[in-house]
């Protein structure tokens, strides 16, 4: 067997077994009284007269109008079969052949009940029950009945139906009433969820009108989020030239402690200023004593020559090129 044709007859046995299962569940049910069904009064041989709930059967006092016939259990032959794995549907022509086999008169001359239970294997577990067709008019019931009347086999207390044209009618009627009392008890549900599911449903009213809200200010919000942006551009500019100003160097204090300073024999030829640092390159006649009065002034810090003197014969001095930071306010470098 192919993987498709695996996967199909493992869905037919799903759905058998679910089916049989609600039919089941439905039955206990009624029984107990959860769930709506025709009350059917049925009777005997003996002249007495029952009433059938589910499968269940509940003697009735008093001569009431039957609508059904009840074979009693004595005039009944019951049995129990197993059948291999197959659709539920094919339960009823299964179980009929299966009686020419065990069934001790002619299949025409016998009426059948037969309930079937489903096994972890797949196949079924048959319980069934036979008797005369002519039960009911050999024990002398009062004509009363219809002629399509539906009739039950008598086991243990339950009624087991007989199929035949009173039983389909039976079932139909059973249908319409399973179909209205789901619908009501989908009303009931819907009903009780309502006030749950309510606070969801405002929730998700108010989120819808938020966006909505939403994407109609956005084309209104548009011109203003432009001159918010140059504004922020603007604000980054000023906040940088602010650091800026907090940061760079006092060039008229710098040029005025390196005039201070500087010998008269002494003079600049190039001025570097880089943040706190300073560069100066120019001449003089002893560039090692210029770096130790420099050194020597608190607005200056880590004065060094950057490189050896030279000895420039045409100026007769020493060119040098001295290195040093400015010193913040407070003295600290």
């Amino acid at each position: 067997m192919t993987d498709k044709g695996q996967l199909q007859r493992s869905m037919h046995l799903w759905w058998d077994r679910t089916a049989w299962g609600f039919g089941d569940l439905r039955r206990l049910l009624v029984e107990r009284g959860a769930w709506p069904a025709p009350r059917l009064a049925l009777a005997d041989a003996q002249g007495g007269h029952w009433k059938l709930v589910g499968s269940r059967l509940h003697p009735l006092a008093g001569t009431g109008k039957a609508a059904g016939l009840l074979v009693p259990e004595a005039d009944c032959l019951w049995g129990s079969l197993q059948l291999p794995a197959m659709p539920r549907a094919a339960l009823g022509q299964a179980v009929q052949e299966a009686m020419w086999r065990v069934s001790p008169l002619p299949v025409q001359d016998v009426m059948t009940a037969w309930q079937a239970t489903p096994q972890a294997d797949g196949g079924w577990a048959v319980d069934w029950g036979i008797c005369r067709a002519s039960a009911g008019q050999d024990a002398g019931v009062p004509p009363a009945l219809p002629d399509n009347a539906p009739v039950y086999l008598q086991r243990s207390g339950r009624a087991h139906p007989v199929p035949g044209p009173g039983q389909q009618a039976m079932r139909r009627r059973q249908r319409w009433i399973d179909g209205l009392a789901s619908a009501a008890l989908l009303l009931i549900l819907g009903a009780i969820a309502t006030p749950a599911l309510m606070p969801l449903v405002l929730k998700r009213e108010a989120v819808v009108r938020a966006l909505q809200h939403v994407s109609n200010i956005e084309p209104q919000a548009a011109p203003l989020r432009k001159q918010l942006d140059e504004l922020r551009a603007r604000a980054a500019v000023a906040d940088s030239l602010r650091k800026g100003l907090e940061t760079s160097l006092p060039l008229a204090a710098v040029i005025e402690g390196l005039s201070a300073q500087l010998p008269d024999d002494a003079s600049l030829d190039r001025i570097e200023i880089s943040g706190s640092d300073i560069r100066i390159a120019g001449v003089a006649n002893n560039a090692a004593e210029l770096i130790t009065q420099l050194a020597r002034l608190p607005s200056f810090a880590d004065v060094r020559a950057s490189g050896p003197s030279v000895r420039d014969n045409s100026a007769n001095k020493e060119r040098f090129t001295i290195d040093l930071r400015w010193r913040t306010e407070g003295g600290k470098s």
